[in-house]
């Protein structure tokens, strides 16, 4: 008893001691922490978990080897304690070295063989590297300790991921073996009675609905076993496997049950209506199929269209009684006509005329700002000419004309709805410019009246209720600059939708367009101020960041691509490192049905295109600025070091964000466009080809640092990059890809891939790599690639000149995409240089060396000396050129406009913010560039 007594007396004086180091860990004085520390290991230099809090401290100071040191000696001591092995794990996390972390609780446990916690925490560990075969030996282990429940089903959730995301996800046959064990485990539990909490039920249920079993899942949910589906609900738990089964009449009987009380659930009114389709083809009902009566209607099988749409009105009359007005009766009336014309039926015979449909759900729901999104849908259905008199017919039934203004704020939203609608069945299309400067008018001058008479007593978070107008306007003016081919339209967009913005801060969708209009017209520093305003945080860092992140770097403004990119990519490291507590937390709670959908989470954002794209513009964007040979060794250049699974990149930008009345819309979401996919392969093309650039430069530093024995097998590995890179440029130029379409402002501008592909990326970069080859090669350096090199240096400066001194250049459009060209060309001279230095550090004489000294020294060093010099002369060329294209004004005289949108001369802030974009990005890169010819002075 003393010496027990003696040991809690020990952890309490140690507990005592830690506290202060955890409190400063906690509010993030690391240099505090740091002292506590050693304070205590000066007074108990054996206490492990002093050790490990203190190598947590170091990390986190960025004294990554000091810690790493420390933990490999802990590591060794083999500890047991959880303190110790927490303050271990935490580190380890955030080095992102989880593997450790099992090697750490496997000595653990083989020291403490019988510790619960020690096997929980070992479990754990393997969830967070996705080891479902440790998974799940640990946990049967764990299970034969601690024979409790929870334990057993880790295993056998251990067991269903090794079938679906392990061993068993490529073969069909070990998926099922081990989804048949799984089962037979889960009905042990039942045979011996141990089944009893809900998710123990929710994880048999996954186990049969992989395999396909819904007839068994059906008798589970109408058993014993369904009834501890306490927080389920049975009725539409059971209509997801009767669908599957095609038991239609089942699934018919079963929705009406269900929208008779709720008739607003438009998942189930589709599941209705595609029964009734369902059994009028198979034909196959058992029930009763006359029409009955209100008593028995809900025992009754609707089979045929009629019989539907009787049921639809009896739900809408019902509606209309209890003096309730909801969408989804409606829609599904639409619903039923979609699937008519779908079969080639004239639907009139059933419900009449498609456009009377409309006309009735406009005025029912007209004064409500989803009726657009709702009718959308279904927009399709009409052809051209019925689409134009929907138009006509939904501007008349508002009753405002050319020169009233609504008269209270429903007829307000009323006529909103009607011109979004109107625009979506392409009413604005093919129109004049004179006419569409007309609406422009005519929306701004709604769009005043709308706020001073609906919108000035609005809290500051509130959407004003006339801001579609402005919307509207912005839109209008996109097509006018298409129309006109000009930029001054879209100037007076962002005018008037930064006017928009002082009476609605918090409208996003104009903030969104904003973003897009000003990288449209290359306004870098609005298009920043306006994504800063944007507040975008977590993820929609990566679903929102793609539309000022991935035109950015084309801008030149590299001191605000920094910290945006840095921002960006400390949120994708930490949702890698945070993501596994929300997987281990599912194993703890046994939230087993949700797994699935975290794991789906971590993969998703682990593969984002973004991700990829942002991590390799961040290191170029230090390549380009590094000034020296040192700092080039201190950038870690290889991308995810050189892992990159570029079948599983995925594109997560949600470009369903905008909102937008473009015709295009009724095909689809934006995503499924032909011409998104299409974008989606050029940036991969882009990133492939942007990863050989920073692959061969990690490869030609290695070359530089290794000896001589080691050399060659660098020198090889340069080689295949710099092939496969020249495979992959020659197909992509053969290719001839179309830049994505600007008909709509919502879609994104044109990959980046095409102006690489105009620059001589490759001729000049992988020349420069192609002379460091044969540096370290017996022959030295030859004449003949130096001489390329200069020719194309020489080509792509009279293009920059050309393009810079074009008259077309006063279109801020055509600036913004000669801007981006003019980056590219700063891009290549700057990484070009840094492979030249190298170049340099290679056949410099060697020290010590007298009477060995090599033939082709000499002129190998005379002709990097000759490729650095012409590097300086074109960078000198280039610098004059920007000093003198960056010397302009919006010439453009645009009082006139601005005065028709009643807007007076708030544009010219506007003007002055594009043209100081373009003046900073000049001189970023001037100094760039200056920097450059200073490093390449070093060479002589």
């Amino acid at each position: 008893m003393s010496s027990k007594g003696q040991h809690v007396q020990d952890n309490s004086v140690a507990e005592r001691r830690l506290r202060p180091i955890y409190d400063w860990l906690d509010i993030g004085n690391n240099k505090k922490a740091l002292q506590e520390c050693d304070k205590v290991l000066k007074k108990t230099p054996n206490l492990q978990c002093a050790k490990a809090l203190k190598a947590l401290t170091l990390h986190r100071m960025g004294k990554e080897s000091e810690a790493a040191n420390i933990l490999d000696a802990l590591t060794a001591e083999r500890p047991t304690d959880d303190a110790t092995l927490q303050a271990m794990t935490l580190c380890y996390r955030e080095l992102q070295q989880l593997e450790k972390i099992c090697k750490l609780y496997e000595t653990a446990v083989k020291l403490d063989p019988t510790n619960e916690e020690l096997f929980t925490h070992l479990f754990m560990s393997y969830a967070r590297i996705f080891d479902f075969k440790s998974q799940q030996q640990t946990a049967m282990t764990l299970y034969k300790h601690k024979p409790k429940t929870p334990y057993y089903c880790w295993a056998v959730m251990s067991i269903i991921l090794q079938a679906t995301r392990g061993e068993g996800k490529n073969d069909p046959k070990k998926r099922q073996l081990l989804l048949s064990l799984a089962e037979r485990m889960m009905e042990k539990l039942i045979v011996d009675g141990k089944l009893d909490a809900e998710q123990e039920v929710q994880l048999y249920i996954m186990v049969l609905e992989l395999q396909g079993k819904f007839e068994e899942i059906l008798v589970i949910l109408d058993g014993p076993l369904g009834t501890k589906l306490t927080c389920s609900n049975i009725p539409q738990s059971r209509l997801k496997y009767l669908v599957p089964l095609e038991r239609w009449d089942e699934v018919n009987l079963l929705c009406k049950g269900i929208l008779v009380d709720s008739v607003d659930r438009w998942d189930i009114w589709k599941e209705y209506v595609n029964s009734v389709f369902e059994l009028m083809e198979t034909n196959k009902c058992e029930n009763n199929h006359d029409n009955g009566t209100s008593e028995n209607d809900l025992e009754t099988v609707d089979d045929t269209p009629e019989k539907c749409h009787e049921f639809i009105c009896r739900i809408v009359e019902n509606g209309a009684d209890n003096g309730f007005l909801l969408r989804g009766p409606y829609l599904a009336r639409f619903e039923l006509c979609s699937k008519l014309i779908k079969r080639n039926v004239d639907p009139s015979d059933v419900i009449g005329e498609s456009i009377e449909l409309f006309i009735e759900y406009f005025r029912k729901f007209g004064h409500k700002p989803c009726c657009v999104s709702d009718l959308r849908l279904y927009l399709s259905l009409l052809d051209g000419e019925k689409k134009a008199e929907l138009s006509a017919r939904l501007i008349k039934d508002v009753g405002i004309s050319s020169t009233s203004v609504p008269q209270s704020e429903q007829q307000m939203q009323r006529h909103l709805c009607a011109l979004q609608l109107s625009r979506l069945c392409g009413a604005h299309r093919n129109l004049t410019s004179d006419h569409l400067k007309a609406l422009v008018t005519a929306f701004s001058l709604h769009y005043e009246h709308g706020y001073q008479t609906y919108g000035t007593n609005l809290l500051s978070t509130d959407l004003g209720p006339s801001d579609p107008y402005a919307l509207l306007a912005a839109h209008v003016l996109y097509d006018l600059s298409r129309t006109e081919q000009s930029s001054d339209p879209i100037i007076a967009a962002l005018v008037l939708l930064e006017n928009m913005l002082k009476n609605s801060p918090s409208n996003f969708h104009a903030k969104l367009l904003c973003v897009r209009l000003y990288h449209t017209v290359g306004g870098c520093l609005g298009a920043q101020n306006m994504y800063n305003s944007l507040d975008t945080k977590h993820l929609q860092l990566d679903s929102l960041g793609f539309i000022h992140c991935a035109r950015l770097p084309t801008l030149g403004l590299y001191s605000v691509c920094t910290n945006l990119f840095d921002v960006t990519l400390k949120f994708f490291s930490s949702n890698y490192k945070d993501s596994s507590d929300h997987i281990t937390f599912s194993y703890k709670y046994g939230s087993f049905i949700k797994l699935d959908e975290f794991m789906d989470f971590r993969e998703r954002l682990n593969n984002s295109m973004h991700y990829t794209t942002v991590a390799i513009d961040r290191i170029v964007l230090s390549l380009v600025e590094c000034t020296s040979l040192e700092g080039l060794y201190n950038i870690d250049i290889s991308p995810k070091d050189n892992n990159i699974e570029w079948e599983a990149l995925r594109d997560n930008h949600d470009l369903s964000c905008y909102i937008t009345w473009d015709p295009e819309r009724l095909e689809g979401p934006p995503e499924e466009f032909e011409d998104v996919k299409k974008f989606f392969t050029h940036n991969l093309v882009f990133l492939k080809l942007r990863a050989s650039v920073l692959w061969a430069l990690a490869s030609a530093v290695d070359i530089i640092k290794s000896s001589d024995g080691v050399r060659t097998k660098h020198v090889e590995k340069l080689k295949n990059i710099l092939n496969s890179w020249e495979d992959l440029w020659e197909e992509s130029r053969n290719r001839k890809y179309t830049p994505l379409r600007q008909n709509q402002v919502t879609l994104p501008l044109p990959s980046r891939l095409h102006v690489a592909l105009d620059t001589p990326h490759y001729e000049i970069i992988a020349n420069t790599f192609r002379i460091l080859l044969e540096a370290s090669s017996e022959s030295g350096v030859s004449d003949d690639l130096v001489k390329k090199i200069e020719v194309t240096l020489k080509d792509a400066l009279e293009m920059v000149e050309k393009k810079t001194s074009d008259g077309k250049n006063a279109n801020l459009v055509y600036r913004r995409e000669n801007m981006e060209y003019v980056v590219n060309i700063v891009e290549i001279v700057s990484l070009a240089s840094l492979v030249c230095l190298l170049c340099n550090d290679l056949v410099k004489p060697t020290q010590g060396k007298k009477g060995k000294k090599r033939v082709h020294e000499s002129s190998s060093k005379e002709l990097v000396n000759r490729l650095a010099n012409s590097f300086k002369t074109h960078i000198n060329v280039l610098n004059n050129v920007l000093q003198s294209w960056s010397n302009f004004s919006v010439s453009s005289d645009l009082s006139g406009m601005f005065e028709a949108l009643n807007l007076n001369n708030d544009g010219h802030s506007i003007c002055e913010n594009v043209v100081n974009s373009y003046v900073l990005a000049c001189r970023e890169m001037q100094c760039v560039l200056k920097s450059k010819v200073k490093m390449l002075n070093s060479i002589s």
